[in-house]
């Protein structure tokens, strides 16, 4: 039985590594279906803006993120209790971290408009854990 249970987180998703070229997260399973299942966080690009942003309890702290449309952004995404991740609606933008790591993943939004940010670890968004990315002009 602890073979099979082995074999059923064992495996690696060929299709994750198809979008992300540096391959699965090492170790972590980020749950939430084929869009959150061992991706890594979204790259950082160089002199971006840190804001960073506390993961804990299916809540954001910030919950409300603004930045201007064009600008690169890394998030830091610190987790306190559980696995948790930062996807935002509309974007390629995705960062995870683990109960007590702390992860960068880059945002960079392009147009101006108000997006929703995730938690796609299975029932955390359905807990409550999203916020509001508003991206104002430059």
């Amino acid at each position: 039985m602890l073979g099979l249970a082995l074999t059923a987180c064992g495996g690696d998703d060929d299709t994750t590594s198809a979008r992300h070229p540096m391959g699965p997260m090492s170790g972590d399973h980020m749950g939430g279906g084929p869009r959150g299942v061992h991706r890594r966080s979204t790259p950082v690009a160089e002199g971006a803006r840190r804001i960073e942003v506390r993961a804990t309890s299916f809540s954001f702290d910030p919950d409300l993120i603004r930045v201007a449309a064009g600008e690169d952004v890394a998030i830091v995404l610190r987790s306190d209790d559980v696995l948790h991740d930062l996807t935002v609606a509309g974007l390629d933008v995705h960062v995870a971290a683990g109960r007590g790591e702390v992860a960068e993943g880059g945002l960079r939004a392009d147009e101006p408009g108000e997006y929703v940010f995730y938690c796609s670890v299975p029932g955390h968004r359905a807990a409550g854990m999203e916020g509001r990315l508003f991206v104002g002009t430059p």
